[in-house]
């Protein structure tokens, strides 16, 4: 899971970082059409900037919730065409949450624009467009200045980093949030049907705030929530909140940026945005202990070759060859009643699995007298070889996914799509237990798998 997430922080991250595409205005009268114009023109005369980017998204699924936050400063220089980008990334589910720091730093080589990343202390490089350029000061002016019909002048200025500005609002278009956007930043909705086409219908409403001294880009905002909440609320999802914020904080006081040696040492990546998930090989099919159940019912397990049947003590998980990561859940952390708690339990190659410590009682119980009522592996948990996890049926990450099918049956929902694959789910008449499979797009092989039983 931790690979997962920081997978996801690099997708995230990199997804906000393409929204840099706007700027500039003048010292004519105050209108939109002004504004938008001498902002355009200005920005592009600037060589470097410095500036903050957060992003904010908040998602909640029946009992569950999902959270993904970006913080991060960034600078970036026209000439020579550089960035540099360091700050934190959040997931959060199901209660818990798991932060990483992470620098980014892109430079052009070449014909090519290369990005460095640096996450949990291992230097990745990937290959990127030129309009996925992290802070691309020659992006950012784009072509908002066509849109001014689209915004309003605030009749009050507004206070950024301390200076005066004036403040346009107004709403774009789908085809414009993604043309400012490019493809990156759908990616994060894609498992939730959010892509280009999908949202070419919806309008975003947008604030620009442009400072009165120097009419240059002072901040930039997206609400998202409203837009995006009536769709995601078909997949049974709802956003609580959800926005993209930039603010430019100087402009041309940025030093050289010098990507260092350690990362220009790193390895090619092998993940691009679109490949997130890929690389999923065919398993063959294990020896399977007797005790493994066929149903996903059975909330059997398999673990090397110990059989765990869902609830189960932490001791039983030990016994299959893998111990609780006490780093992210100590052993008194405090459940309370009727919730639960997420936790990793590692083996000795670095593999790992996500589990619901739950508490069904009365009273709060510290994390050690909780039962493990879930288990989650992903491809990536199991990357290092040496651990097997079974599901119900013999079906492992690897696995085809039409055989879970074959195996529990009809989903009670499905979810499909070309590019980024499917999600299948299964759900207990009489209570909220559950499975679900997730496959490939492309080889349909499962990718990740959960199963649990809380009651």
């Amino acid at each position: 899971m931790k690979k997962l997430t920081k997978r996801l922080a690099v997708m995230g991250m990199t997804a906000v970082m393409t929204a840099a595409l706007l700027s500039g205005c003048g010292m004519k009268k105050a209108t939109p059409e002004n504004l938008l114009q001498d902002m355009t023109a200005k920005a592009e005369k600037t060589n470097s900037v410095l500036m903050n980017m957060k992003f904010e998204l908040n998602m909640a699924e029946e009992t569950d919730s999902v959270s993904i936050s970006m913080d991060m400063d960034i600078e970036s220089t026209a000439d020579p065409e550089a960035s540099y980008g360091k700050g934190s990334v959040n997931l959060g589910m199901f209660g818990s949450s798991v932060g990483t720091e992470m620098e980014m730093y892109t430079a052009k080589e070449g014909d090519q624009y290369v990005t460095y990343t640096l996450v949990e202390g291992e230097w990745t490089k990937d290959t990127v467009d030129a309009g996925d350029v992290l802070g691309n000061v020659g992006s950012m002016t784009g072509n908002i200045s066509d849109y001014a019909d689209k915004f309003e002048l605030e009749k009050s200025l507004v206070d950024v980093n301390g200076k005066k500005c004036f403040e346009l609002t107004g709403e774009l278009s789908g085809d414009i949030f993604t043309e400012m956007l490019q493809s990156n930043m759908m990616d994060s909705f894609s498992g939730y049907g959010l892509d280009e086409e999908a949202v070419a219908d919806m309008v975003f409403p947008c604030t620009i705030d442009v400072y009165q001294d120097s009419v240059l880009p002072a901040r930039i905002y997206f609400d998202l929530t409203a837009t995006f909440a009536p769709m995601l609320e078909e997949a049974g999802v709802t956003a609580t909140d959800c926005y993209i914020e930039m603010t430019f904080l100087e402009y041309d006081s940025v030093d050289e940026i010098v990507v260092p040696d350690e990362a220009l040492s790193a390895g090619e990546s092998g993940d691009s945005l679109g490949d997130i998930g890929g690389g999923v090989e065919s398993a063959e099919p294990a020896e399977q202990n007797p005790g493994l159940g066929d149903d996903w019912e059975s909330y059997t397990v398999q673990i090397n070759d110990t059989i765990v049947i869902l609830p189960c003590s932490i001791a039983d998980l030990e016994t299959a060859g893998v111990t609780l990561d006490i780093s992210y859940t100590p052993l008194d952390y405090v459940v309370n009643a009727g919730e639960y708690e997420l936790a990793w339990f590692v083996d000795g190659n670095g593999n790992e699995i996500m589990v619901d410590m739950i508490n069904n009682t009365d009273g709060a119980l510290e994390l050690k007298d909780c039962l493990v009522g879930g288990i989650s592996v992903d491809s990536y948990d199991l990357e290092n070889g040496g651990l097997t996890v079974l599901f119900p049926g013999g079906i492992q990450i690897g696995s085809a996914g039409a055989d879970a099918i074959a195996a529990y049956g009809e989903p009670d929902s499905t979810w499909e799509e070309e590019e980024y694959g499917g999600s299948y789910h299964w759900y207990a008449q009489d209570s909220y237990n559950s499975c679900s499979i997730d496959t490939e797009a492309g080889t349909g092989l499962v990718d990740s798998m959960s199963i649990d039983c809380h009651e």
